[in-house]
């Protein structure tokens, strides 16, 4: 699966669902700062959960 991991969950849940070989986007990593909005669209657009 795909999961779009918020910024408030942190590093270590993003690592968790890579290690069980998930495709994962995390917010905390790759795009700090990301308002609520811009994180949604991505989510919708992408097709991440």
């Amino acid at each position: 699966m795909r999961f779009l991991v918020d910024e408030c969950t942190g590093p270590a849940v993003a690592e968790w669902l890579c290690n069980q070989n998930h495709e994962v986007f995390s917010v905390f990593d790759e795009a700090r700062g990301m308002n609520d909005d811009n994180i949604v669209l991505k989510s919708q657009k992408e097709n991440w959960q």
